[in-house]
């Protein structure tokens, strides 16, 4: 679940339940906790927006549902176009200001998540490579990954959030996946059988909160393109996964947390239309596993 977190903006795999409980208790320790009205996350939106310019210190607190309740969010540093952001105990992500993309040196190509400036209407594709890396119980191994999304931004919505009513834009994705030339590091298992080649697709929706600065709220769910037909973000299915903003801290500005009131973790762990007979092949590994990113 924390790299779902990590991948937030707009991508989280499961975290130590006692990390994850230990977050929860330093998130809900604000002092001077106020509401989403005195902090003005419910102001109308309008006109494009520019790229926040979020203050060190400032720190997001996400559930992604039960059993798995918070993951604290803080930023460091921002400069040279990059944030910096500690996750949880001390792992830290680099992302781009600009796009919120994770920064990834072996990347070949773009992977924008936002535009600035950011409006109704506005619509984009981005196209990337890199490599990906699995540590399964069974050993680490290595893939070839590509990804081609096209995103837009539908409305300007009130969303209901653990913080309460938060005024945010809505912007829907599309990511069609492909994962090829699966091979086991070094020191891993024997190699699985089939070629390793396998492609899915993402669908997810996002509201942005200018005045938070990310992500609040995230519905996504990823199945078989080959019937693409037959799923959406939109649908309360067992496979949807719903990532939420609970927790908000604005060094010398607003604080607030409260309790989930939409995160959960999907209840099935598969994408949806593949087959969930287990078995010794590469296929079968790159379709359960969720892409994580090598940056070395």
């Amino acid at each position: 679940m924390r790299d779902m977190i990590l991948h937030l903006h707009f991508e989280p795999r499961m975290a130590p339940r006692a990390i994850l409980c230990g977050a929860l208790t330093a998130a809900l320790s604000f002092i001077g906790t106020v509401s989403a009205e005195e902090c003005r996350l419910d102001a109308p939106l309008s006109g494009p927006q520019a790229a926040p310019t979020s203050a060190p210190g400032t720190q997001w607190t996400y559930s992604g549902g039960a059993g798995f309740p918070a993951t604290p969010m803080l930023l460091k540093v921002a400069q040279n176009g990059q944030r910096e952001l500690e996750i949880a105990e001390g792992t830290l992500r680099r992302e781009w200001i600009d796009t919120y993309a994770d920064v990834n040196p072996l990347r070949k190509g773009d992977k924008v998540l936002l535009r600035f400036p950011l409006k109704v209407g506005d619509q984009w594709q981005d196209r990337f490579e890199e490599p990906g890396e699995f540590n399964a119980r069974s050993g680490r191994y290595r893939y070839d990954y590509e990804e081609q999304g096209q995103s837009r931004v539908t409305a300007i919505e009130t969303v209901r959030t653990a913080l309460g009513d938060i005024s945010a834009y809505r912007i829907e994705r599309e990511a069609r996946w492909r994962k090829s030339n699966a091979r086991a590091v070094a020191g891993a298992d024997r190699p699985n059988a089939g070629d390793g080649v396998v492609e899915g697709l993402e669908r997810s929706i996002s509201w942005y909160a200018p005045d938070v600065g990310r992500v609040v709220l995230r519905r996504r769910v990823s199945g078989n393109p080959a019937f693409a037909a037959y799923f959406s973000a939109e649908d309360d299915t067992d496979n949807l996964s719903i990532t939420e903003l609970v927790g908000f801290h604005q060094p010398g500005g607003c604080r607030i947390e409260g309790v989930p009131v939409q995160a959960r973790v999907a209840g099935q762990v598969f994408p949806l239309h593949y087959p969930l007979v287990d078995s010794d092949t590469w296929e079968f590994r790159l379709m359960r596993d969720p892409h994580v990113p090598a940056d070395r």
